[in-house]
Parts: structure tokens; sequence; C-alpha cells
């Protein structure tokens, strides 16, 4: 647990681990204060035990002439006034150290949150095609939120409680080192004993509420992502059985861990009484009942003891905590320290512009190779392709056949295994790729509409105050949009609803035409952008891209040979290779493949 915990602050970014340093001077003088708290009481009530210290040469006795009342019973409530606002003083310093801490905690389980999300989003195409949404939501929010509330906060607590308790313990040691050695020893000895008993099952808990949590997280993902299939299907009780079961595996282990490390006090609070009544014999004993030397000491270790328990408490907990809950941390182990050495280069300036690298005569895939990690045939195995600026170029094959792949590899999503990517003989590099991208604009199959206005999805990614209104309308128009904007009473303002359900096919793959063109791209892709229209939709939709494409170079995938058919060139992509190429009339003409691809 030691080493995890060294490894977590490792992981800190320098100006946390510099806040936590501060805080730790902080905490010091808290654990002074509390001191100062206990030994205050020791002369209010060794004045109550024995009124005549008053009198004669102790410190007492100076302080009660200088103070020049005329009674000890003045003296005494000046002296009980005094004790409340030390007492006062530390339970306001205490409560301040604490708010501090609470504070900070919550601080950086934000910032290692937003760390987390800023490193998935980084992250290139082929990481999130390999993994699952789910698994990183879970990561960055409720894994995250276990590390901030079981871990972190629990551990500044532990830290707080350790410095407090250690500076008591040395104080009551210096007072009495048999007593304080004693009663030290005991309640150690007894949290220890409870803590190796339980420590196995709290690490398996963890592990088993890490495990049931991104369980939750799959099957939300899933259920409302596939919502019409089970509404169609009526099959939601699989989903909510299944959910329901990992609820109450996590509630069962939080509430487990929860009780586990509440449940000692009652026990500790046993062997505390116990302790009292000891000491109270012990000190009757040693002083031959004399009350005035017994009631300063019994109220210093009462009152130390009033402060350690709570403190013992919590230490015990925090620690209880930690260890139920370092499975949260295992999980995101990894992307911490992944998200550590990610370059801050990277992550500045994602929204600057930079200048576009327009292609003049033409773009070239040249001898190029890609093999999908897993896969045991190469999507791509030496294809070569030429996309002349301003044609309109379709590419064609069965799915498998690279099409797509081959697309990724052009808009910069992946990069060449072997072969080079050209842009008017330019290899395409890391330092040329944002200008690259700047160029292009991709109209996908699935188009992603966020819940926002037609507005903000035009101008996906943009924050709000940056949008540029008047290329939104442009782009709109050229998407010829302006019959739809005409129907709705709020406009571009309007609201599409999540994944755009309240606009049909057809309006929802015009936004993603108009979010291609909104940054004036100059080389347009579209990878199945119109096979989930109908036939009547996609003509229209085809005809508006014909409309708008000029001068621009057009890149389409398409099953539907009518997609294509008026391209000037149109590719046969197999096993990861162009196989034939010429315009339709010319495959037609001379490829079998290709006339039963177009069912002639």
């Amino acid at each position: 647990m030691v080493t995890q915990l060294r490894e977590l602050y490792s992981l800190l970014s320098p100006g946390q681990r510099r806040r936590l340093l501060r805080l730790q001077g902080l905490i010091i003088v808290m654990a002074f204060a509390e001191i100062a708290s206990v030994i205050a009481i020791g002369p209010f009530m060794a004045v109550v035990g024995d009124m005549s210290r008053l009198q004669g040469e102790g410190w007492l006795a100076q302080a009660y002439r200088l103070s020049g009342f005329d009674s000890p019973e003045r003296f005494l409530s000046l002296l009980g006034v005094s004790v409340l606002a030390v007492l006062l003083v530390a339970a306001m310093f205490s409560m301040y150290t604490t708010w501090r801490l609470s504070l900070y905690g919550a601080q950086v389980g934000a910032e290692l949150s937003s760390r987390l999300y800023r490193y998935y989003l980084h992250q290139p195409w082929l990481f999130h095609a390999g993994g699952s949404s789910s698994r990183l939501i879970n990561r960055a929010s409720q894994e995250v939120q276990r590390v901030t509330n079981r871990v972190i906060n629990p551990f500044m607590q532990l830290n707080a409680k350790l410095v407090m308790v250690t500076c008591m313990s040395l104080t009551i040691f210096l007072y009495n080192p048999v007593v304080a050695a004693s009663g030290i020893l005991i309640f150690i000895a007894s949290y220890l004993l409870l803590y190796k008993t339980v420590r196995r099952f709290l690490i398996s808990n963890g592990r088993r509420v890490s495990r049931s949590q991104a369980k939750r997280f799959k099957l939300m993902t899933e259920g409302f992502g596939g919502i019409k299939d089970l509404l169609l299907l009526r099959r939601q009780a699989t989903f909510t059985t299944q959910f329901d079961r990992a609820s109450q595996q996590v509630a069962r282990g939080q509430g487990v861990t929860q009780g586990l490390s509440e449940a000692p006090r009652y026990a500790i609070e046993m062997v505390a009484f116990g302790s009292v009544i000891l000491l109270v014999l012990y000190l009757l004993n040693s002083h031959q009942g004399n009350l005035g030397t017994i009631l300063p000491a019994l109220s210093i270790y009462a009152l130390a003891g009033f402060k350690m328990l709570p403190a013992y408490q919590k230490m015990y907990g925090a620690i209880s905590h930690i260890r139920g809950n370092l499975a949260a941390y295992e999980s995101i182990r990894e992307d911490l320290i992944a998200s550590q050495a990610h370059a801050e280069a990277e992550l500045v300036g994602t929204h600057d512009k930079v200048l576009p690298l327009v292609p003049q005569r033409s773009i070239r895939l040249e001898e190029v190779h890609f093999h999908y990690p897993g896969k045991r045939v190469a999507a791509l195995n030496g294809l070569n392709l030429t996309i002349p600026v301003g044609a309109r170029v379709g590419l064609v094959g069965a799915s498998g056949s690279g099409k797509s792949t081959a697309v990724d590899l052009l808009l910069g999503l992946i990069q060449p295994q072997q072969g080079r990517i050209l842009v008017d003989e330019r290899p395409l590099t890391e330092e040329t790729l944002p200008r690259w991208q700047a160029c292009i604009g991709f109209v996908p199959q699935h188009i992603f509409l966020a819940d926002a206005t037609i507005l903000e999805n035009v101008a996906f990614g943009v924050p709000r105050e940056e949008i540029d209104a008047g290329q939104v309308e442009e782009a709109v128009r050229m998407a010829q949009l302006d019959e739809l904007l005409a129907s709705l009473p709020d406009g571009l303002e309007t609201y599409v609803g999540e994944r755009g359900v309240q606009l049909s096919g057809g309006q929802r793959q015009r936004i993603g035409i108009a979010r291609a063109l909104y940054r004036n791209a100059q080389v347009l892709v579209l990878d199945e952008a119109t096979s989930a229209l109908d036939g009547i939709t996609e003509q229209r939709v085809m005809a508006d891209i014909a409309a708008i494409a000029g001068g621009k170079t057009l890149v389409m995938i398409a099953h539907r040979l009518t997609t294509v058919k008026d391209c000037d060139v149109i590719h046969m992509v197999d096993q990861g290779r162009v196989t034939d190429s010429g315009t339709y009339d010319e495959l037609v003409a001379r490829n079998v493949a290709f006339r039963m691809m177009a069912n002639l």
C-alpha cells in the first residue's frame, strides 16, 4: 500500500506536490495548536484541585500576583476563560486545516479526471477503435472519483491525524513516559490486530467493486446507445437485470468497506474506558490519593485521549478506505503514468489556426502497407492510389477490402507502416499533418450530432464564443439546408436532440456536409455517407454534393455504385490493393466483378 501511495504522489503534477507540502506545514501548526489546547487544561485543573498553589513561589503563584486579582476565585475564572480561548483557537485552526485538506483532495481529483480526459481525447484513432468508450468514461469519472474520495482524501486525513497523534504522544510521553507508552501501545496494538484481520478482505472487496462499476458503465452505454433496438425487441429486462446485479455488488462492496472501517470504534471505546479506569487507579496509588496532584495529570491524559481516540479511529478508517479502494487506482494507474508522460505541448493550442496544406496537383498513396494489431491479414498490402486535385474519385470493393483503411490513412487518423502519403510529391509527416487535416472535410456514414443547436453542430468542437456565424450560414447554404432552417422557428439555434434524433437521415447528412464545409475544406472525403439513405434522398444529397464540389477534390467510398457513377475515376480495391481503375463505363465494359457489383 505504501509503495502505491508513493507512486500516486509521484504522478501528481509539480504544482500539486508544492500545494501538498504547503499543507504539510499547516498540519504541523494544527498539531501544535492541539497540543497547546491539551496542556492548557493542566494549570486550570491544578488550581481547581488545590487553591493553595496560588500561594508560594510556583509560576501559578507568580501569575496570580501579577494579575492583580484580589481573590483566587476571580483568577480561576480568568484561567478558565484563557483555557477556553486556547481551545477555541485550536478548534478553529483544526476546522480551517480540515477544510483546506478536503478542498485540496477534491481539486486534485478534478485535475486527475481532466488529465485523463485530455489524454484520452488526444490518443490516436486505433486507441479508440480497439477499446471501449464505456471503459474510458468509467475510468475518467467513477474510478477517479473513488481514488479522490476513498484514497486521496483519506490519505490527507491520515497524514494530518498521524502528525497530531505523533506530536501529542511525544508531549504526554515527556509528561509521564510510563503512562504514555502503555496507553499508546494498547491503542496501536488493538488497531493493528483489527487491521490485519480484515486487510485481505478489503483488497478483494475493492477489486470486486471496480469490476462491478465497469460493468455498470458498460451496461449504461450500451443500453442507452441501443435504446431503439431494445424498445423494439422489448429486451430491456436483460440489461436491467444485469445492471441490478452489478449495482447490488457495488453497494454491498462499498457498504462492507465502510462498515469495516467504522466497526472497530466500539471495540476501541471499550479499551479506552478500561484504560481510563486503570489510569485512575494508577494515579491514586502513585500519589496516595492526593487530588491536587491527580487532577492535572488526569485532566491532561483525559483530554489527550479525547483528542487521540477519534484520531486513531480516523487513521484506521483512512487506512481501511485506502486499502479497500486502491483497486480503483490500479485500474487507472497505467493511464495516469501515460498521461504524465504525454507532452503538454500536444495538449495546448488544439484550436490554434494553422495554414492549410492545400494540394495543387495530386495526392498519392505510394506502396502503402498497414496491418491492424491482432489481425492475421493485412488491411493494405502495397496500395498505390493517385487522386488528382479537383477530381471526383470513387473507391469501391467488397467489405474488408481495405477502402476505409485507405481513407483513414488519407485523413491522417492512422499512419502507414510502410510506404508514403504524398501531397504534391511532399511526404506527409507529423509536422505537416495538422496543416493537411486543416484542408480536409470528412462526412462519415453515421454523423455524430451533439445535443446542441444546429449552429454548434456545424461548428462542432469550436467554443460558442469563437463560432463564425457568417461562415456557418455559408456552409449551411452550400449544404442545401436553407429549406430545413426556414421551417424551424429557431433556425440555427434549434436543438437537434441527442444524436440528432429529431432530424431525418438526409438532414443529418446535410449537417455533416455543412460541418465539413465550415472550415472551407478543399478535399472532401465521404465514407459511405449516403448508404443509410433511401434512393430518392440519396439522389438529392448527391446532387447537393455535386453542386458544392466544384473545384474541390472529392473522394467517395460506396457500396452502391450509383453513388460513384459520375466520378471522374473509380478505383476497385481488393485485398488491400487497387486491382482496376477507370470510369464507370470503362469498368462496366471490361471488369466482370464490377458488373456483378453493379447488378448488370
